[in-house]
């Protein structure tokens, strides 16, 4: 698809769109943000200079705790890699500006709105991918945007919810033991176990491992995390 040239797309946003292959030619370029999903840049040339590798170094600089979940194999490295991710969440939730943890940066999730999806994703994957399989999900979790109103009746999620940032605190303080001990029991022999199930209608059959469980939990935390850090301070600087 060719836009025209001479478009103006000054302040243009796109948000979960597929851009493999776009070009950019002879374009004015300036301020412009690229997020990728998960920070997983695939490649990505600018004046003809392949700039992906730079990023990915970059962001293992700021957030060394990439690297030991990417380079997790045993139990015991998923486990050192979760105290990691878990000692890091509670001091950023403890030093958290009281006045920006409700506050929205270019349409993003607050911080205590990040907590609750977080809290979401562990009643998924720590709940019923690792647990039971049937264990009830937390009214105040928040899923994905996309996510439709059957399943938030499903669930038992409460659409009207706005929770103070201190009962946001104390759900995701629990959330955080609850899949420390999930990691905590995880065993070497069960890590390539296979695991069939139905989380929730909407989501469909889950076809995963007991490994790729773990990793899922702690890219979640991680990745959450790098947007709670960035969108404060992208709401300081302005």
């Amino acid at each position: 698809m060719d836009v025209a040239p001479g478009t103006d797309l000054r302040g243009l946003r796109l948000v979960e769109c597929d851009l493999r292959g776009a070009r950019l030619v002879g374009c004015e370029v300036d301020d412009v943000r690229i997020d990728a999903f998960a920070g997983d840049l695939g490649s990505l040339v600018v004046e003809g200079v392949e700039v992906s590798g730079f990023v990915h170094a970059e962001l293992d600089r700021r957030f060394p705790e990439r690297v030991a979940v990417r380079e997790a194999r045993t139990a015991a490295d998923l486990r050192a890699a979760w105290d990691v991710v878990d000692g890091l969440w509670r001091g950023t939730v403890a030093q958290a500006p009281a006045d920006l943890v409700d506050r929205r940066v270019d349409g993003e999730w607050s911080l205590a709105e990040t907590l609750r999806h977080l809290v979401f994703a562990a009643d998924v994957w720590a709940g019923r991918v690792l647990g039971a399989g049937d264990e009830p999900f937390c009214p105040l979790g928040l899923p994905t945007t996309d996510t439709g109103p059957g399943t938030y009746r499903e669930l038992g999620l409460d659409t009207a919810a706005r929770p103070g940032w201190a009962e946001v605190v104390e759900l995701f303080s629990t959330s955080l033991d609850r899949v420390g001990a999930v990691f905590a029991a995880a065993r070497d022999e069960e890590l390539d176990r296979p695991r069939v199930l139905v989380p929730y209608a909407e989501r469909g059959e889950l076809r995963t491992t007991v490994r790729r469980a773990h990793e899922v939990l702690l890219r979640e935390h991680v990745d959450h995390r790098r947007y709670a850090l960035r969108d404060p301070a992208v709401a300081t600087d302005r």
